[in-house]
């Protein structure tokens, strides 16, 4: 019984570890709100998270690969979101299709700056740049897979290579979100027009009609 609560004790928090990388992640997060990637120097990120360099070396051997891991925490959320149409929830092709994207434009949306400024430095970081490409092709792997498993169900018509056909809906998407996020930036209003643009794109493009 004691030995049961010492457990229960020692794992009810998350470790020091995790919370000094949540921190330096937190960090370099907020610190692209402020300024372009390239302008972000390791000792601007450990100074905002209270931490030491080699507290930040111990977890990233580069500052590429702490963009890295934001991304891929993205990623996952970005998934989760989108869980409706990625897994092939309940409803029809149209209600998945609606929920993801909406959910989908949403996160884009509450990450804007962040998403802008990793945008505007894959023109100018290679390490970046490959970082940002292998990001993308996860993704493109996810859908392809995606439009497999919906052709093979009846549901998704056509006959193009199914990851040409996710690289160009995602291609297309991800310009579409861009745009709408630098206007957002900009100081315009969300535009209304997106997600039903993007609606209309992947499902009469992948889809019978409902």
């Amino acid at each position: 019984m004691n030995s049961a609560r010492r457990r229960a004790r020692h794992n009810s928090g998350p470790r020091l570890g995790d919370q000094r990388r949540a921190a330096l992640l937190a960090a370099l997060e907020h610190l692209l709100t402020t300024r372009p990637l390239a302008e972000i120097a390791i000792r601007d990120i450990t100074r905002d998270a209270g931490l030491s360099r080699s507290s930040f070396y111990f977890y990233f051997p580069t500052k590429g690969a702490a963009v890295a891991a934001l991304l891929a925490d993205f990623q996952a959320d970005m998934q989760k979101a989108a869980v409706a149409w990625y897994d092939g929830g309940p409803g029809t092709a149209l209600q998945r299709t609606q929920a993801g994207l909406t959910a989908t434009i949403e996160l884009w949306r509450s990450n804007g700056r962040i998403l802008v400024a990793l945008l505007d430095a894959t023109g100018t970081d290679p390490e970046l740049r490959e970082i940002w490409d292998a990001w993308n092709q996860g993704f493109i792997q996810r859908v392809a897979d995606r439009i497999v498993e919906d052709r093979n169900a009846g549901l998704a018509r056509g006959t193009a290579d199914p990851h040409a056909l996710a690289t160009a809906l995602l291609g297309a998407s991800i310009f579409t979100v861009e745009q709408d996020l630098r206007a957002i930036l900009a100081g315009q209003d969300p535009s209304d027009t997106i997600q039903p643009a993007l609606v209309e794109l992947w499902h009469r493009t992948l889809y019978q009609s409902d």
